[in-house]
């Protein structure tokens, strides 16, 4: 099982974040004298006049005890009705009294007497009020409303997914809650965290598990959010795809990089398919930054001793390699194939000799003919380009691999890499 942690499952919503907006009900306490001159039933208007002296004094329970006196009156026309409404629902929300104030205001809104432009703000006040006392599914009706007439309106999209996550239609929320992250990047605005949280809590919690959403929802996390836990959890998802030992030597170098190499088993075997791959610089560096942080030391001797046999061994063939790069240089720079260059480049990567290694990739790569892999050899001058701080070069390079390439997924992944740095 994809091993998604805490982070998308128990993640914790911003409910606080929508609040009902109180000034869009201000203006009915000014407008209430007008309104009263259309009221044309006594036992209506007195109370209500009451209602009004009590609310310009701020004595919000008297208000209301007068305007419930007018709500009783069996026999009143519909506008009356409506005007006893408008003043309700202003007292209710200078009391804090949300959940009655809602279905007062979603009376109004069907009653077809409010004025055509107090519709719009009215709608987004009835679905904050619902979501505000928990009715998430008066919430996400009244949201819709809204947004059918304003797409992409950022504050009721979220309050829309946030209202789909709590009612578990995690399709919808995560639907809703991703168009909301894209409208931000097409702003050029940094998503928040949370929002791409419940994108990536609601595919881990879709039956069956959108594996596919929630590997875009934590490369659009890390790009912006490159904590090493998301980075955890990301590249456990793409390691499980990896084929071969070359390509999983790949994704170690990645683990390495955005620092979630972190246990023993990963550190001896990327330290061993690095030898394999004819890179030991690679392999004595891995082996020896293990030994210092404390991962490969073993109070078993056994153990101990299996560690240490693999870093000599490492140390004995980069010195040797390293003795014969000089040899190899001459070597690639008469041979009309470009894979002498780009293996010699991926040794100077290995030993930190970044110019060196962009220089001799480069002209493998340019070549165009002989070279083993060429989707392979532009990640490496991808790696190359980011280790020199050259983040633009270095996305170009990852980019230049093919789509279609069993290498796309990691090269996808640096380039997320190149971005978030």
């Amino acid at each position: 099982m994809t091993r998604v942690r805490s982070i998308a499952v128990a993640i914790s919503l911003a409910l606080g974040a929508v609040v009902p907006a109180m000034t869009l009900l201000a203006p009915a306490a000014q407008a209430a004298e007008q309104a009263q001159n259309k009221i044309t039933t006594k036992a209506v208007a007195v109370p209500l006049k009451a209602a009004q002296e009590a609310m310009q004094k701020k004595q919000w329970d008297a208000a209301l005890t007068e305007i419930k006196k007018a709500a009783a009156v069996e026999k009143k026309t519909p506008f009356e009705a409506y005007q006893i409404d408008e003043f309700m629902g202003f007292v209710l929300i200078q009391q804090k009294k949300f959940g009655e104030a809602a279905p007062v205001f979603e009376r109004m809104l069907n009653s077809g007497l409010m004025p055509a432009e107090q519709v719009d703000e009215r709608t987004k006040t009835v679905a904050q009020l619902y979501f505000q006392m928990k009715d998430y599914n008066k919430a996400s009706v009244w949201a819709k409303k809204w947004l059918d007439k304003h797409p992409n309106t950022e504050d009721m999209g979220i309050l829309l997914g946030q209202s789909q996550y709590l009612l578990n239609d995690y399709k919808g929320a995560a639907a809703t809650m991703s168009n909301v992250v894209k409208n931000a990047e097409k702003a050029g605005r940094k998503p928040d965290e949370n929002w791409i949280q419940i994108v990536m809590s609601s595919y881990f919690k879709m039956q069956p598990q959108d594996k596919d959403g929630i590997g875009d929802a934590l490369k659009t996390m890390v790009r912006y959010y490159p904590k090493p836990e998301y980075w955890e959890n990301l590249l456990d998802i793409y390691r499980r795809k990896a084929s071969g030992d070359r390509m999983t030597l790949g994704y170690y170098r990645l683990m390495n990089d955005v620092g979630t190499l972190k246990d023993k088993g990963d550190f001896v075997e990327m330290a061993q398919l690095a030898i394999d791959a004819g890179v030991p610089g690679e392999a004595q560096s891995i082996m020896q930054k293990g030994m210092d942080a404390g991962v490969l030391k073993s109070a078993d001797k056994t153990e101990q001793g299996r560690y240490d046999r693999l870093l000599t061994q490492a140390k004995k063939q980069a010195d040797t390699d390293r003795a014969e790069l000089a040899q190899l240089a001459s070597a690639a720079e008469k041979s009309s194939s470009g894979q002498p260059s780009v293996a010699l480049g991926q040794a100077y990567l290995s030993y930190g000799e970044t110019d060196k290694a962009i220089a001799a990739l480069q002209k493998g790569i340019s070549t165009g003919t002989g070279v083993t892999d060429i989707d392979e050899a532009n990640i490496s001058l991808g790696m190359a380009y980011l280790k020199k701080g050259q983040k633009d070069q270095a996305k170009q390079a990852f980019n230049a691999v093919k789509d279609a390439s069993k290498w796309n997924d990691l090269a996808d992944l640096w380039a997320v890499r190149a971005q978030s740095t």
